[in-house]
Parts: structure tokens; C-alpha cells; sequence
């Protein structure tokens, strides 16, 4: 410790030697200093005063162009948007439109399928006016024997066969059973003659219908007064499709060239 205080006492007289010399440096340089600075401040503050005039000049240039660009964008942005606008209505008319023409073409389609049933209907109902024109025109006639003369004897009712046909207008009445079939459902008219001639046996003829009795006619047996006789009746029938109708016998019935054994018929009307 005490060696370091003898070192700095030792040192001092050099250090306060020093400090006189830099002083007077500093006062002899000072001025000259403060000249430079001078010239240096008065040239930073033309040449500052010049740059900011030409800066300020062009910022307010860049700014113009900035606002000459930005109102050109505005118009053109403004224009666009027109232009969206028009398109966007455009648009929208067009979908209309073509809602419209799909209503259109949904309306055509249906009437076009209304029409194509209409048409459809209109066939099936004219093909069934040509089927029941066609049914329509029904008759028959038809006498017991298709040649000769004789008697036809039945122990039980039995249907008698006409075999000798004079008219089967439609072919509903059947010459190889006696039966007639109605092919519509209709109003019909039938008739049925009988004749006996020089017979111990009566003669009892019924209709029927569908095996149901109808109307009968008959007589009785003949005499040597009386050796001929003949029976006949008719009916008006509603019959449905597929009804039968045929005439039977009990007894004795007579039939020659003369075809007095007799069974026709013929549509009235349809209903």
C-alpha cells in the first residue's frame, strides 16, 4: 500500500505537465474549428435549403401522379362496376327467360302426354264403337231339320238344335248345341215356333235361360179331328255377356219343308 502512494506521488508531476500541454493545444485549435464548422453548417444549410425545395417539388409531382392514377382507377373501377351491373342483370333476365322456357316445355310436355292419352283414349273408344257396331248387328233364324220331315222326340227336356240356319248374323248362335251366346250385354228379342202333326205324344217347348225357365208354350197330343197343331211364344230378355239361351223340348215336335219348328233372335240394343 504504501509502496503504490510513493507511485502516485511520484507520478503526478508528469500527469499535471501533460494536462498544460493539452490545454494549450486545445485553445490554439479551437478556432480554427469552429471556423470549419462554420463553413461546413452554412454549406449543409444552402445545400439543405436547395434539396428541400427540389424534394418538396418532387414529392408534390409523385403525389399528382398519385392522384391522376387513383381517379383514373376510380373511374375505371366505377365503369366496371357498371359493367358487373349490367352483366349481373343480364344475367337474371336470362335465368328468367330460361325458367320461362322450361314452364314452357314442362306445359308442352304435359299437353303433348294429355294429348298422346287423348289420342290413346280416343282409339280405344273408337275401336270400341267399331266392336259394338260390329256386335251390334246381331240376328239369327233358324228352323228344327236342314232337309226332310219328321218328328224329334225328347223323354226330358233337352235343348233342341237348330240345324237348318237361315240367318247368324255375328255367328252367336251355335247349329251344333242350340245355343245362343250373347256377346254384349243388351237388350234381345226372341222367338220360337212349334208344330205337332199325327202324334199320341204332346208337344211342351220352354225358353230358358241359363237353364232358367222363361216362357213355355205347348199342346197336346193330336186326333184324328184335329191331327195338326202349333204352339209359338216370344220374349224380350236383358242379358249379360256370356248368357245362354236355348229352346227345350218334352214331348213330340214336328218339322218338314215347310220349316214350321222355329227358333231366331236379334239385338234390340246395347245398354
Amino acid at each position: 500500500m504504501k509502496t503504490y502512494l510513493v507511485f502516485v506521488l511520484a507520478l503526478m508531476p508528469c500527469l499535471l505537465c501533460r494536462a498544460q500541454i493539452h490545454s494549450s493545444n486545445q485553445e490554439t485549435l479551437s478556432p480554427a474549428i469552429d471556423e470549419m464548422a462554420e463553413g461546413q453548417t452554412s454549406r449543409t444549410e444552402t445545400q439543405s435549403e436547395g434539396g428541400e425545395e427540389g424534394l418538396q417539388s418532387d414529392i408534390w409531382a409523385e403525389v399528382r401522379d398519385l392522384r391522376d392514377t387513383v381517379m383514373g382507377q376510380k373511374v375505371e373501377l366505377k365503369y366496371l362496376t357498371l359493367r358487373l351491373a349490367a352483366a349481373e342483370s343480364l344475367v337474371e333476365t336470362l335465368q328468367k327467360e330460361n325458367r320461362a322456357l322450361e314452364a314452357r316445355m314442362t306445359f308442352a310436355e304435359t299437353l303433348a302426354n294429355k294429348l298422346q292419352t287423348a289420342s290413346n283414349d280416343q282409339k280405344v273408344a273408337v275401336q270400341e264403337l267399331q266392336g259394338a257396331s260390329r256386335v251390334s248387328k246381331l240376328a239369327f233364324s233358324a228352323s228344327l231339320l236342314d232337309s226332310g220331315e219328321g218328328n224329334t222326340d225328347n223323354q226330358v227336356f233337352a235343348p233342341l238344335i237348330y240345324k237348318n240356319v237361315f240367318t247368324n248374323i255375328g255367328n252367336h248362335y251355335n247349329p251344333n248345341t242350340g245355343y245362343f251366346t250373347a256377346p254384349i250385354r243388351g237388350v234381345y228379342f226372341f222367338r220360337f215356333t212349334g208344330h205337332a202333326a199325327h202324334t199320341d205324344f204332346g208337344m211342351m217347348m220352354r225358353l230358358v235361360k241359363n237353364e232358367h225357365l222363361i216362357v213355355f208354350s205347348g199342346d197336346r197330343a193330336t186326333t184324328l179331328t184335329d191331327p195338326e197343331d202349333s204352339a209359338s211364344n216370344a220374349v224380350v230378355l236383358e242379358l249379360e255377356v256370356g248368357d245362354v239361351v236355348s229352346v227345350q223340348l218334352i214331348g213330340n215336335v214336328w218339322d218338314d219343308q215347310y220349316h214350321r219348328t222355329t227358333f231366331s233372335g236379334f239385338l234390340l240394343f246395347p245398354l
